[in-house]
C-alpha cells in the first residue's frame, strides 16, 4: 500500500485527529476569521469540528452559527479545494450544504500550526437541522426520501472533475478489501474476527468479476444518517433538509455512494435487512443502475460495514479520548453484521425484484429419467403434512412455544406410522415456527422439506452427480444444483470403514441408492455446487421471513418433485401476495362502504385467544375485538357449536330447551324487575326492537339520545346514532323525532370537573321539560352507560339517575345500550348501568337493556331484555319473530359463552388485568406527553392522544399513524371517537398480564422512537 501523502502513515498506522484545545480553537478562530462566541465540539472520526454561536448584531437579530473545521493533516490542499467546489455544486443544484466563508485575509482555506504541524482550516456555514441519526424510527417514506436525495447528489456530481478528487482514502471502497485485511487485527474477539474474514472472502469473490464494469465518478462518499440533516415535519417524522461533511469527497465507484447510504438503515431496523429496498428503488429512479452495479451493491454494503468496524476499532486504539468513535463501535458492528448475515445472492435477487429487473431462475427441480428420492410406491403413499394457518391438526394453540416443536414431531410420527413416510411442505408459513406476538415478523417460511419415517429409509439419487457425506449432511450435486440432506448417512461403498461419511465426492447415477435416513431428515434444493462440508459450514437457513422468502427462491427450490411428489404438491404457493389480491377482490365484490381496517391490511385467517394470525403465520395482539369476548378459537365453544350443528338447528317457533335455558340465564344476571327476553341477531336489531317496544309502551315517537354515540345501522338505530365518525352527516340528516343531548364528557366537554354530571343532567332535564312543553314529550331515552364509541368515556356520576328520573316522570322509558360496554367487560360490574347510582346511593335500573357482540363471541346473537308489560305493549300490535334469533344453535352457543365466562373467570380477569393495564397506561402517560387521558375500566378502555394537554387539541393524524406503526410491531389497535384521537382498548376478556405488558411496551416504543 502506498503512503496516503508524502511522509504520512499508511492505513495500518492510522490517522489520529488534530490535537487542539478549546482555548487554541478560540484563538485561531478569532485571528483567522474574526469569529467569537459560544463554542462546542461536534463529533468527527479524523478531523476536528467546532460550532460557534455568535449573538446577532441587533437586539432582535437571530444568532449566527458557523462551523470551524480543522482537517486532518493527511488531507492535501487540492483535496480541500475539491470539497469546497463540491459544496458549491450542491448549492447550485438546490441542496442546502455548508458553504466556505472568507477569512479576514480573503481566503476560504487558511493554514495554521496545530500541535506543531501545519493544518488546513476553514470556516463553513452551518446547515440547520438535526442529523438524521437522531431520529430513531425511519418510516418507509423517510428511507425512500434518502434514496432520492442520494441519487440527486450522484447526478449532481456526475461530470465533476478536479485534481483533488484523486485521493487514496480508507473510505474508498475500491481499497476496502485491502483496508480490512490490514486492520483486521483490531478485531480482538475471535468469533467476530472470523465473521468479518468470512464475509470479506465472499465479498472478494462477488466483486472480482464486476469491478472493471462499475462506473466511476466524483462521489460525496459519506451520505449516511450522520451527514444527512432533517427537520421534524408532520408527526415528528424527519424531512431531509441538507447535506453536511464533504470530507470524503473523491473519485469512486458510483454505486459506492448508494452502498454507503444503505448502511445507515440497518441499525434503525436490524431485524429487517431488506428495509433498505425503498432507498435503492428511489435512487434507481434518479440514476438508473447498471446490471453490474446491482450485482455489486450488496457485497459493497457488507464491505462498507466491515471497513467501519475495523476503522472504528483502530481509531479508538490510536486516538485516546475520541468519544465519537468509541460510541459508534456497536452501531458500526450492527451496520456490518445485519447485511453480512444475509446471503448476497438473496439480497441481490430482492433488489432486482424491487427494481423490476430480471432475476436469474432458481435451481432446476426436475428429476432425471424419472428417478426420485423415494420409490414410486412409497412416494404415492407419502402423507404431506400441513402446518400453516389452514392446518386442522394443529388445535387450541398447540403450535406455540416448545409445544409447537412437539406438535410438529407428533404429527410427522403419526403420519409416518400410517403411511410409511411423512413429508412437510416447501415455502409453507409454519404456525409451529411462529412464536406468538413479537415486534418482529416470525422466521417461519420453510426453505426445504422434512422427511420422516418410522424405519430406515434408503434414498435413491434423483439425478446423477457427485455425492459427499460429512457432519450429518449428504449432498448430491451435478454442478448446477445441489440436494442437501441433513440427518442422513451416505450409502456409497468405500466412503469410510463404517460406510457412512466421506468428504471426498463419489460419482453416482440417477436411480442409484446414495443415502439413508433413520427417522428424520431435512431435504433442501440449492442453486450451484456445494459439498457436504460446504453445506455444514454455510447452511441455508431452514426457515426465513416472509419478506425475504421470494428472494430466497433465486437460491433454493421446491424439492417435492425430486422426492417423488407431484410438482408443487408440497408448496403453499405465493401466499404472501394473497393479502393484496384478496383486498382487491373484496373491493370488487364486497361493497366498499362496509370498510376495512388499514390501507394495506394483513389477511387474517385464524386466531387464538387474544391473537389474530395472518396467512404468513404472524401473530398479532388483538386490542379491538370486544366481539370475541372469550377469545378466538375457544375449544369448548367450538365443540359445543359443532355438536349442536350435528344435532339440530332450527328457528325459535319450535319447542326446545336451550332457548329457555339461555333466557333464564340472562335474567339471572339482571335485577328482578326484568322478566322477559327477546332474541335477535345483532346489536342493531336489538336497538331497533327496543325502540319499537318503548314506542309501543309509551305511545310516543320522540327519542332522546346523546351526542357522539353509535347504536346501529337500521333506519331507527342509525337515526339515533349521533357519532360523526360513523356518519359525518348525522346532525344534518337527523330526523325531527330525534333529540340529541350534549355528550356528558367531563374530560373535554362543556362541563368538566367533579360537578360535571349534575350540570350535564341539568341541561338534559331542561331540554326534556322544553320538549314536553312544546307538545313533543320524550317517549324514549337511550344511552350507553359508558360512551364506548367516543372512547370508553365515563358518563359522570349523577347524570343517568337524573335523566332517567326526568324521562320517567314525563311518561317515558329508558334503554341502556350495553352492546359494547356490558356483559362483564368492565370487570367490577356485569352490566354497565350497575356502576351508576342515584343521589342516595340507590341503584338505577333501566326499563330495557340491549346486548349483543360478547354474548355470541362473534356469532350473530343479540337480545332485548325488559319487563313483560313492555313486551306486551308490542304484542298488542302484533307478533314478533326473528328466523335465526334464538335458534337452537344460537341459544346453545349463548349458554356456552356464559358457562365459559363463569368457568374461566373472565369477568374477574377483566377487573384484575384491566386494572393492571390501566395502571401501566397511566404510568406511561406520565412520561409520554401525547397521552392526554386514559379512559375506561376493566377491559374497555380508551387512550386519548392530544397535542397539548391544556388545549386538548386532538392528535388525530398522530393516532392514525400510531395505529399503522403498532401494526408493524404486531399489535392491532384502531382509533375511535368523533375526533379520531382515541385508541380503543377492548381486547378479548382472556387477555393476560403478559399481553398487557407487550401492548404497553409497543406503545412506549412507538411514542419514544417516533411515528
Amino acid at each position: 500500500m502506498s503512503e496516503i501523502a508524502e511522509g504520512l502513515p499508511t492505513f495500518a498506522e492510522g490517522l489520529p485527529r488534530p490535537n487542539i484545545t478549546i482555548e487554541e480553537v478560540r484563538r485561531l478562530a478569532g485571528e483567522l476569521f474574526g469569529v467569537s462566541g459560544e463554542v462546542r465540539e461536534l463529533g468527527s472520526q479524523q478531523d476536528r469540528n467546532f460550532l460557534f454561536t455568535e449573538p446577532g448584531s441587533l437586539p432582535d437579530a437571530p444568532n449566527r452559527r458557523v462551523l470551524f473545521k480543522i482537517s486532518n493533516r493527511a488531507v492535501r490542499r487540492d483535496e480541500i479545494e475539491a470539497q469546497n467546489e463540491a459544496m458549491r455544486r450542491m448549492h447550485a443544484a438546490g441542496h442546502p450544504s455548508p458553504a466556505p466563508l472568507q477569512s479576514l485575509h480573503g481566503r476560504d482555506i487558511e493554514t495554521a500550526d496545530v500541535d506543531g504541524a501545519p493544518h488546513s482550516i476553514r470556516l463553513l456555514t452551518f446547515v440547520e437541522g438535526t442529523p438524521l441519526i437522531d431520529f430513531e424510527h425511519f418510516s418507509t417514506d423517510t428511507i425512500a426520501a434518502m434514496g432520492a436525495l442520494v441519487g440527486q447528489v450522484a447526478a449532481t456530481l456526475a461530470g465533476f472533475e478536479h485534481p483533488g478528487l484523486g485521493r487514496e482514502l480508507q473510505w474508498d471502497l475500491r481499497v476496502g478489501e485491502q483496508l480490512v485485511e490490514e486492520l483486521i487485527g483490531y478485531v480482538l474477539e475471535p468469533e467476530r474476527q472470523a465473521f468479518v474474514l468470512g464475509a470479506l472472502e465472499d465479498v472478494a469473490a462477488s466483486l472480482a468479476p464486476l469491478k472493471s464494469s462499475l462506473p466511476l465518478q466524483a462521489i460525496h462518499g459519506d451520505l449516511t444518517d450522520d451527514n444527512l440533516v432533517a427537520i421534524a415535519g408532520e408527526l415528528g417524522r424527519p424531512e431531509l433538509s441538507g447535506i453536511i461533511d464533504f470530507g470524503d469527497v473523491g473519485t469512486g465507484w458510483r454505486i459506492a455512494e448508494l452502498a454507503v447510504a444503505c448502511t445507515a438503515v440497518f441499525h434503525h431496523d436490524p431485524a429487517r435487512p431488506l428495509a433498505v429496498l425503498p432507498l435503492i428503488r428511489a435512487f434507481d429512479e434518479v440514476v438508473s443502475l447498471t446490471d453490474a452495479e446491482i450485482d455489486a451493491l450488496w457485497p459493497l454494503i457488507v464491505l462498507r460495514g466491515a471497513t467501519l468496524v475495523v476503522s472504528g476499532l483502530q481509531q479508538v486504539a490510536i486516538d485516546e479520548g475520541n468519544d465519537y468513535a468509541e460510541e459508534a463501535l456497536e452501531r458500526e458492528w450492527t451496520i456490518f453484521a445485519v447485511p453480512a448475515a444475509l446471503d448476497s445472492r438473496v439480497a441481490t435477487a430482492a433488489i432486482r425484484q424491487a427494481l423490476g429487473r430480471a432475476v436469474a431462475p432458481g435451481p432446476d427441480a426436475a428429476p432425471a429419467d424419472g428417478a426420485t428420492l423415494l420409490d414410486a410406491e412409497l412416494a404415492r403413499r407419502a402423507r404431506v403434512i400441513t402446518l400453516d394457518y389452514t392446518s386442522t391438526a394443529l388445535r387450541d394453540g398447540s403450535w406455540l412455544g416448545e409445544e409447537g416443536a412437539e406438535a410438529e414431531a407428533q404429527l410427522l410420527l403419526l403420519a409416518a406410522r400410517s403411511n410409511g413416510v411423512a413429508v412437510t411442505r416447501f415455502g409453507e408459513a409454519r404456525l409451529t415456527r411462529s412464536i406468538g406476538v413479537t415486534h418482529d415478523a416470525p422466521v417461519n417460511i420453510a426453505t426445504g422439506v422434512e422427511l420422516y419415517s418410522t424405519s430406515d429409509l434408503a434414498l435413491t439419487a434423483p439425478f446423477g452427480g457427485l455425492v459427499s457425506a460429512a457432519e450429518g449432511n449428504v449432498t448430491l450435486t451435478d454442478g448446477t444444483r445441489t440436494l442437501v440432506i441433513a440427518g442422513a448417512r451416505g450409502l456409497i461403498e468405500g466412503h469410510s470403514p463404517e460406510g457412512e461419511n466421506s468428504a471426498v465426492p463419489t460419482r453416482v447415477e440417477a436411480g442409484q441408492p446414495f443415502a439413508e435416513i433413520a427417522g428424520w431428515a431435512h431435504v433442501s434444493l440449492q442453486l450451484g455446487e456445494a459439498s457436504a462440508l460446504d453445506a455444514a459450514a454455510a447452511p441455508v437457513p431452514r426457515f426465513v421471513t416472509a419478506e425475504e422468502f421470494p428472494a430466497w427462491l433465486a437460491v433454493v427450490g421446491d424439492p417435492s418433485e425430486l422426492i417423488g411428489l407431484a410438482p408443487g404438491e408440497g408448496r403453499e404457493g405465493e401466499a404472501r401476495a394473497l393479502a393484496d389480491e384478496t383486498l382487491r377482490a373484496r373491493l370488487d365484490a364486497y361493497a366498499p362502504l362496509q370498510g376495512h381496517y388499514y390501507a394495506h391490511p394483513p389477511q387474517f385467517e385464524r386466531g387464538w385467544r387474544e391473537t389474530l394470525i395472518d396467512t404468513d403465520g404472524r401473530h398479532y395482539l388483538d386490542m379491538v375485538n370486544n366481539v370475541t369476548a372469550l377469545g378466538h378459537g375457544h375449544p369448548v365453544l367450538a365443540d359445543a357449536v359443532a355438536q349442536q350443528w350435528r344435532r339440530l338447528n332450527t328457528n325459535s317457533r319450535f319447542n326446545y330447551a336451550s332457548v329457555v335455558e339461555f333466557s333464564e340465564r340472562l335474567l339471572e344476571t339482571l335485577p328482578d324487575s326484568f322478566d322477559t327476553v327477546l332474541l335477535v341477531n345483532s346489536g342493531t336489531e336489538a336497538v331497533d326492537l327496543a325502540l319499537r317496544l318503548t314506542k309501543a309502551f309509551t305511545g310516543r315517537d320522540e327519542v332522546a339520545c346523546v351526542e357522539e354515540s353509535y347504536h346501529g345501522w337500521s333506519y331507527a338505530a342509525d337515526a339515533i346514532s349521533t357519532s360523526t365518525s360513523d356518519n359525518p352527516l348525522a346532525a344534518e340528516l337527523r330526523a325531527p323525532w330525534v333529540h340529541a343531548f350534549d355528550a356528558p364528557n367531563a374530560y373535554r366537554g362543556t362541563h368538566r370537573g367533579d360537578e360535571a354530571g349534575q350540570r350535564y343532567a341539568a341541561d338534559a332535564v331542561a331540554e326534556i321539560e322544553r320538549l314536553a312543553a312544546a307538545g313533543t314529550p320524550v317517549g324514549t331515552f337511550i344511552a350507553e352507560p359508558r360512551n364506548g364509541n367516543a372512547g370508553a368515556i365515563e358518563v359522570p356520576a349523577g347524570y343517568l339517575a337524573a335523566v332517567y328520573d326526568a324521562v320517567r316522570a314525563g311518561g317515558g322509558a329508558v334503554i341502556s345500550d350495553e352492546v359494547q360496554v356490558g356483559y362483564g367487560r368492565q370487570g367490577d360490574v356485569f352490566w354497565g348501568f350497575e356502576q351508576h347510582s342515584g343521589p342516595g346511593g340507590e341503584a338505577i335500573v333501566p326499563d330495557v337493556v340491549t346486548v349483543a357482540k360478547a354474548m355470541g363471541n362473534g356469532h350473530p346473537l343479540g337480545a332485548v331484555i325488559t319487563r313483560s308489560e313492555i313486551a306486551q305493549a308490542l304484542a298488542d300490535q302484533g307478533t314478533f319473530f326473528s328466523s335465526a334469533g334464538g335458534s337452537t344453535l344460537s341459544a346453545r352457543l349463548g349458554v356456552t359463552v356464559l358457562d365459559i365466562m363463569r368457568d374461566d373467570r373472565l369477568q374477574e380477569n377483566a377487573r384484575e388485568i384491566g386494572g393492571y393495564l390501566r395502571e401501566q397506561l397511566l404510568a406511561l402517560a406520565d412520561r409520554q406527553p401525547l397521552i392526554g387521558a386514559v379512559h375506561g375500566r376493566g377491559l374497555y378502555q380508551g387512550i386519548e392522544l392530544v397535542r397539548d394537554r391544556e388545549t386538548l387539541e386532538p392528535a388525530d393524524t398522530e393516532t392514525r399513524a400510531l395505529c399503522d406503526r403498532m401494526l408493524a410491531l404486531g399489535i392491532v389497535v384502531q382509533p375511535t371517537g368523533d375526533r379520531g384521537n382515541v385508541l380503543k382498548v377492548k381486547p378479548p376478556l382472556c387477555f393476560t398480564k403478559e399481553s398487557a405488558d407487550t401492548f404497553v411496551a409497543a406503545l412506549d416504543e412507538v411514542l419514544t422512537r417516533g411515528l
